[in-house]
């Protein structure tokens, strides 16, 4: 059991990454794929949508990315927490088995 548990909390990083490369994939990104821009993670990345300029076309896009982004970095720690809780549950389980 607590190799499972192990393996659930390895996994959560490469998880949330997974899912952020399934989003950016989307057609709706293809002229920030097609400008050239790095679609990841970097939170200075993310933080630089919100300094473009108005006029800036790829702006709303950038926004919108960056919002997503922003989740994801949020869905690490409660992946981590998630895996820590139900570690405790089980292990409390177990030990309250006869």
């Amino acid at each position: 059991m607590d190799f499972l548990v192990n393996i659930a909390a390895v996994l959560v990083i490469p998880m949330v990454s997974f899912s952020f490369s399934r989003f950016v994939a989307r057609d709706e990104y293809a002229d920030l794929r097609a400008s050239g821009q790095k679609l990841n993670l970097n939170m200075h990345n993310l933080r630089s949508a919100y300094r473009r300029k108005h006029d800036d076309p790829l702006r709303d896009s950038h926004l919108q990315l960056a919002k997503i982004g922003f989740a994801h970095w949020i869905a690490i720690p409660v992946g981590f927490s998630t895996v820590l809780a139900i570690g405790v549950m089980l292990e409390l389980l177990q030990r309250s088995a006869p």
